[in-house]
C-alpha cells in the first residue's frame, strides 16, 4: 500500500464537522491558559486559574464528537461548563444588569 492512511468503514466519525463545534472549546482553553488572562486572574484574585473546567469541556466535547447520535452529543454538550456559563447565553454573565444591560435583541441581527 502506498498511503499511510487506513480506511476502515467502521471507524468514520459519527458526527460531522458541523455537530460538534471542538474549535470552540480548544478555544476557550487557549484563553484561560493564555498569559493575559492568566495576570488578570492573579492581579484580581491572587491566585492562577487551573483551566479544568475548560479542559473538562474538551474531553466531553470529545465524547460528544465519537460515537454519539446528535441528540446524545447535544446532551454531553449541555453539561460543559461553557454552556453553564457566559458562553452560550449572555443572560448568564454576572455582569448583564449590573455593568451593562442586556438587549431584547441584539444590534448585530
Amino acid at each position: 500500500q502506498s498511503s499511510s492512511i487506513i480506511s476502515h468503514p467502521n471507524l468514520a466519525m459519527a458526527q460531522s464537522n458541523e455537530g460538534v463545534d471542538m474549535f470552540l472549546f480548544f478555544d476557550e482553553w487557549s484563553r484561560c491558559i493564555g498569559s493575559k488572562y492568566q495576570k488578570d486572574r492573579l492581579y484580581r484574585y491572587g491566585k492562577f486559574e487551573g483551566c479544568s473546567n475548560q479542559w473538562k469541556d474538551i474531553r466531553i466535547a470529545m465524547n460528544a464528537k465519537i460515537g454519539k447520535t446528535p441528540a446524545e452529543a447535544e446532551a454531553l454538550l449541555q453539561t460543559t461548563y461553557y454552556r453553564k456559563t457566559v458562553g452560550s447565553d449572555l443572560s448568564n454573565s454576572p455582569t448583564a444588569g449590573v455593568i451593562w444591560e442586556l438587549k431584547e435583541k441584539p444590534g448585530w441581527d
